[in-house]
């Protein structure tokens, strides 16, 4: 008997490539284009290159973030194997919020490593002239992250919904429902991020201002993720299942 082939979280690998997976890799292929064009032009001396290098930072950063989605959609799409047309929809959406999450990525990736670096890690640094450029900056990333953290929260909770049919085994069920809560806690802190953004005192005309602040918040994902880690060894040591 022929033992079923798991990835490296235990999940039994359910589904192989499939259209909608070619049409999403091309499309995260075209986000990451997109990213390289926003750099500017091909440099023409020495100087150019190294001037075009001090991008570097940002361009990983932006590129760490696109290539994290395409990770979380081909788990989902080999640990569930589901292609009906709620899942293709769903994917359709998120290949859309990508290629326009795009430019705010690069933007705030290069506005941030500016700011940390004095400007020594951005090829052409953001230039934002108001505070209410800077909170559009804010509200615009913030949503766009948080609509991506629903699709996959619902392309989860489809696969949950679906459990019995797809034979998830009591780990693999807890497991997916540990993904949920991190991508609802995805949701909650990049509105959060958005919300400050929009009402926290910025510019240099207050007395505390809190110009970082939005973009700090989402360090609390970190925070976030290590307790849902420690809830979900918990719950499978004790082996506890989790209220649905």
């Amino acid at each position: 008997m022929t033992l079923p082939t798991l990835d490296d979280n235990g999940f039994r690998i359910r589904g192989g490539p499939t259209r909608t997976d070619a049409f999403v890799d091309a499309a995260f292929a075209f986000a990451v284009t997109l990213l390289v064009i926003s750099i500017g032009h091909v440099p023409a001396s020495v100087e150019e290159l190294v001037q075009a290098l001090r991008g570097l930072p940002a361009f990983a950063a932006s590129f760490f973030v696109i290539s994290r989605f395409w990770l979380a959609h081909r788990h989902w799409s080999r640990r569930y194997g589901i292609e009906d047309d709620y899942a293709t929809r769903l994917s359709v959406v998120l290949v859309f919020i990508v290629l326009v999450y795009v430019y705010p990525l690069r933007m705030v990736a290069e506005l941030t490593l500016a700011s940390l670096s004095g400007g020594a890690l951005a090829e052409t640094p953001v230039v934002l002239t108001t505070v209410t450029e800077l909170r559009t900056l804010y509200i615009v990333f913030g949503v766009g992250y948080a609509l991506a953290g629903v699709v996959f929260l619902l392309l989860h909770r489809h696969a949950l919904a679906n459990a019995d049919a797809l034979g998830l085994a009591r780990e693999e069920r807890i497991r997916t429902e540990t993904v949920c809560l991190r991508w609802t806690s995805v949701v909650a802190i990049a509105l959060l991020s958005a919300l400050g953004g929009l009402a926290l005192p910025m510019g240099r005309g207050e007395s505390v201002p809190f110009d970082l602040a939005p973009g700090l918040i989402y360090a609390l994902l970190f925070v976030a993720f290590a307790l849902l880690r420690r809830r979900e060894r918990r719950v499978l040591g004790a082996g506890w299942e989790l209220a649905r």
